[in-house]
């Protein structure tokens, strides 16, 4: 997403591409095959959910079609992470690859080494089971 004099462009492929991203299934199974991947566009060419779906939907609400709506969708089927990974923006990451991030957030704590130390709450502790 880029602000051009003012008015805020979303990046992304045309309607009839077929390497477009359709269904927010389609981009879990992109983000299990990758292991992550900003929502936004970023600093990599290519390297985001906007970059591969259709700029005409978002924020429309509808559920289908539009990205903004899948982020819930993505969330609730506990298939891939969605959070502000990326420097405090948007993303997905694959279970494969959480407990990577999870880690590197953790100054070198493995995640029972942080709980047992008290520097992780019960809840986190239940999702990172799951």
């Amino acid at each position: 997403m880029a602000n051009e004099n003012g008015t805020w462009i979303m990046r992304g492929l045309s309607w009839d591409d077929p390497y477009r991203i359709r269904t927010w299934q389609e981009l879990v199974s992109w983000v299990n095959e990758i292991g992550f991947l900003p929502l936004f566009a970023n600093d990599i060419t290519g390297f985001s959910a906007e970059e591969h779906v259709s700029p005409d939907y978002w924020w429309t609400g509808d559920k289908e079609q539009d990205p903004w709506e899948w982020r819930e969708s993505i969330a609730a089927d506990h298939e891939v992470a969605y959070g502000k990974f990326f420097g405090g923006k948007a993303g997905f990451i694959s279970k494969e690859w959480l407990p990577y991030f999870a880690n590197y957030r953790r100054n070198g704590y493995d995640f029972d080494s942080r709980y047992e130390d008290g520097l992780a709450t019960y809840r986190e502790k239940v999702i990172m089971d799951y």
